[in-house]
């Protein structure tokens, strides 16, 4: 069977092709980034061409595209997408409404959302990771001692605009939105972030911005996510900073934080070559959750487990369905867990060690490509 591709520059896009030609597929890879994700004349006419050309089976892609969706279904070809982005945008829900369409999303709670809207085949499907690739990289005595440390982080610290939005607002908005961001950094497993935020809110929060001209008013979903990502960001710099007052901490970021001066930064990590070697050599790998993500399990979580690294993470509600605590990960309910936690796995080598077999052991059982991507094929009716 031929399978055509979308190639949106996505970490795991090898992967997905190695494995599908694993299981006897032909791919056809089309890498394009349009600026448009509902209108490109270019591409549409030329993805439309390849797809006439060789007569392909079915079309993939990581993450949704709503161009790619319209064309399958004006083509009578089937489409599957596999979003590791959460939670996805459904303001023009009519793209997600196509027959043709296969829509797999990793986050639980946010497929519920999307079919609530008026999602057609929607469904839930955990990420998969390649341990083969990842337990093979190549270790050495260089590398253990640039990379060795007691605790690392890779990742963002999603700067975004609400400090330049909480400039504007009156003194009592300012306070309560305060006062959610700090009660939603102390609870996990819940997000209860787009509950709070009311349309009198929301008015009260636009005022000042249209006063000032702006042209646009922010909406409930983009104001949500920018509470989420500075919940984030607070949450990930208030835990690296106190855990670096403490141990050896190293972290690898685009972004550098004045309030982490105090630890060792890297750099940015190469997702093939760095990312392995680092999960490895560290002792600990520290991996809070964006707050847009509600239930699933993070790629960078699995890439952890799979490359021989022990997971240190918040309690999220999808990883404790598959993952015990202190016996395959470790997870931290509080900021004061967090310090508790790695402080006594630190200590304690011997329990740590085993923790990172087990997490690896039961990563390369319940999140292989082969299992994920068959169950898929056999949902869309390919198989």
């Amino acid at each position: 069977m031929k399978v055509l591709l979308y190639d949106i520059c996505s970490y795991t896009q090898k992967d997905l092709i190695f494995y599908l030609e694993q299981l006897g597929f032909h791919c056809q890879n089309i890498l394009y980034r349009y600026n448009d994700l509902y209108d490109d004349e270019f591409f549409e006419r030329k993805f439309t061409e390849q797809l006439n050309r060789d007569n392909y089976d079915f079309v993939m892609s990581t993450n949704f595209s709503p161009i790619v969706a319209k064309i399958c279904f004006a083509q009578n070809k089937k489409y599957l997408s596999w979003v590791y982005d959460s939670p996805i945008d459904i303001s023009q829900i009519s793209y997600y409404q196509y027959p043709t369409s296969f829509i797999f999303l990793f986050d639980s709670i946010d497929a519920e959302r999307v079919a609530q809207a008026g999602g057609v085949n929607i469904f839930h499907m955990p990420l998969a990771v390649n341990p083969s690739r990842l337990s093979k990289t190549q270790i050495t005595i260089a590398d253990q001692k640039k990379y060795s440390c007691d605790i690392s982080f890779i990742g963002h610290f999603y700067t975004n605009s609400f400090s330049q939005i909480m400039s504007h607002q009156t003194d009592y908005e300012k306070g309560y939105i305060n006062a959610i961001l700090d009660a939603q950094i102390k609870i996990y497993g819940y997000n209860f972030v787009n509950e709070i935020i009311s349309d009198e809110l929301l008015e009260r929060i636009n005022a000042p911005l249209i006063h000032l001209g702006r042209k646009e008013k922010i909406t409930k979903e983009q104001f949500v996510h920018t509470l989420n990502k500075q919940i984030t960001c607070t949450e990930r710099t208030a835990l690296l900073s106190l855990l670096g007052n403490y141990h050896d901490v190293h972290y690898y970021s685009s972004e550098q934080p004045p309030l982490l001066s105090h630890l060792s930064y890297r750099g940015e990590a190469h997702y093939y070559s760095t990312m392995p070697k680092v999960f490895r050599l560290s002792k600990l790998n520290l991996n809070p959750t964006l707050k847009c993500i509600q239930s699933g399990i993070p790629l960078r979580a699995l890439d952890i487990l799979a490359s021989g690294g022990t997971l240190f993470s918040n309690y999220q509600l999808e990883l404790a369905e598959y993952f015990t605590d202190g016996e395959d990960v470790i997870m931290y309910e509080s900021l004061e867990d967090a310090i508790q936690k790695a402080d006594f796995y630190l200590k304690h080598d011997d329990i740590r060690n085993q923790i990172t077999k087990n997490g690896f052991q039961k990563v390369s059982k319940y999140f292989s490509y082969p299992e994920k991507i068959t169950a898929m094929l056999k949902i869309a009716g390919i198989i």
